[in-house]
């Protein structure tokens, strides 16, 4: 029972660390920089969409954390014109 205790968890830190570079890289393509608390919610919800089906709490919460992100997106690039720093 232990050791399929620790295979499973070794199972769960691996789709976090391959589920966190997908959550960075998808950030990063809508030009948002997370910190490492965002990082982790993100990696989070990317997680659960791997270990249980859809269902319409899963949606939403996909759905807010896309929201969140362009909202995130649009308010650095709101500073960027404010700042009038060129990318």
């Amino acid at each position: 029972m232990a050791n399929q205790i620790q295979f499973y968890s070794k199972d769960i830190q691996i789709m976090r660390q391959s589920q966190q570079k997908m959550a960075f890289d998808h950030a990063r393509s809508k030009g948002v920089d997370l910190t490492m608390e965002e990082l982790q919610r993100v990696t989070d919800v990317f997680v659960e969409c791997c270990l249980r089906p859809m269902d319409a709490d899963l949606k939403e919460r996909v759905r807010k954390m896309d929201k969140w992100l362009i909202k995130k997106a649009q308010e650095i690039q709101e500073q960027i014109e404010i700042d009038g720093v060129l990318i």
